[in-house]
């Protein structure tokens, strides 16, 4: 090969991996009306400015239907990012927060465990594809996808799954590695305009697609019943627990407010009282105490049985907000030239939430 051949190969190779990785881009993750919030939020993270998080929230679609990130900010000055997605595979916490620490110097990290039930713990692909298809190329990414196999043939190949084999055959470990495996026909359905041009949150994560909806929901019934996790539960409770350790990040263990069964309540209580066992700070939000504490009102700060609509939302933030206030040491950094994008939010969460609530009263 003469040096004008190959320097023609290097160009071709260059200019395929430009196309494909444009094509890859593009034919992602669907922004449609169940996941655009999810969207939104990664692509701010991606895009926004390195080392101003105080301290990041993950779990499962409960973190950003409870934390109004912006009120936050505005009285306390603190910077705390919700990246939770819809049925956030609790199994791949470690890999979320290394992926947050890559780019923030948080050094605190809400955990939020309402995922640690058996069921919830199904890794499904809508859960699986929710945070994996949403983050960024990287070894970390490929490392999150290696565990969700390996826990996925662990869930599926338990005797008490009945449909385990069934979903076992379903495994499409390749389109985990290549979303554009995936979503290549998607140009067949259609695409939007954010897959070629990006989106982000410019309310800092702020759940907006029911935040105006009313449900009344019974309250959550306490009961006097206990059981032990089993050994994959207290597994993935322990890696949380050991990152945080290995790495000297702090984490708060949190059960978020809301309506739960029985069975919920049962198995979530069994996740507090097996961290407290290993001495890990946890606050449990689903008693009576702390609801009351709150203000939670079943009949009218909840849009479903298991979310805060955005005046539930109002108040737990203002709730947990003061917590943090009061038991970490954060900056206020209110005022900072470089967090104007945290005041621009908090106007532009005012001018929703108000107007969101007056529209829904006029559609009584």
């Amino acid at each position: 090969m003469t040096k004008k051949q190959g320097l023609r190969l290097v160009v071709f190779i260059v200019l395929l991996g430009i196309v494909l990785n444009t094509m890859i881009g593009v034919f992602g993750f669907p922004p449609n009306d169940g996941t655009i919030s999810i969207k939104k939020r990664f692509g701010e993270f991606y895009s926004g400015a390195e080392n101003t998080w105080d301290c990041v929230m993950v779990g499962a679609s409960c973190v950003d239907r409870e934390w109004v990130a912006p009120l936050a900010w505005n009285d306390y000055g603190m910077a705390v990012y919700p990246m939770n997605t819809a049925r956030q595979p609790l199994v791949l916490t470690t890999n979320i927060l290394e992926e947050v620490r890559e780019k923030q110097d948080v050094k605190l990290a809400v955990v939020d465990i309402r995922g640690i039930q058996m069921f919830t713990l199904r890794p499904e692909e809508a859960k699986i594809r929710n945070l994996l298809d949403n983050m960024k190329n990287s070894k970390n990414r490929y490392q999150a996808v290696k565990k969700i196999i390996k826990f996925y043939k662990e869930y599926f190949s338990r005797e008490d799954v009945k449909d385990g084999q069934e979903m076992l055959e379903k495994l499409d470990e390749a389109s985990l590695y290549l979303p554009f495996i995936k979503y290549h026909s998607r140009w067949k359905t259609g695409l939007y305009d954010s897959d070629f041009e990006g989106i982000t949150s410019d309310m800092k994560g702020v759940y907006e697609e029911q935040a105006f909806v009313v449900k009344e929901v019974e309250p959550t019934k306490m009961v006097d019943e206990t059981m032990e996790l089993n050994e994959l539960q207290k597994s993935i409770l322990d890696e949380i627990v050991n990152y945080g350790k290995d790495t000297g990040l702090e984490i708060l263990f949190i059960t978020s407010p809301t309506h739960l069964s029985k069975r919920e309540v049962i198995e979530t209580k069994a996740a507090v009282r097996y961290l407290e066992e290993q001495g890990e700070k946890v606050i449990d939000y689903n008693t009576e105490e702390k609801y009351q504490e709150i203000g939670i009102d079943f009949s009218k700060d909840l849009y479903n049985e298991h979310h805060l609509n955005s005046r539930g939302a109002v108040k737990f933030t203002n709730y947990f907000a003061k917590y943090l206030h009061d038991n970490y040491q954060f900056e206020d950094k209110r005022g900072k030239d470089e967090y104007k994008d945290w005041d621009d939010a908090y106007v532009r969460y005012l001018e929703f939430y108000e107007k969101g609530w007056k529209d829904a009263e006029k559609e009584k």
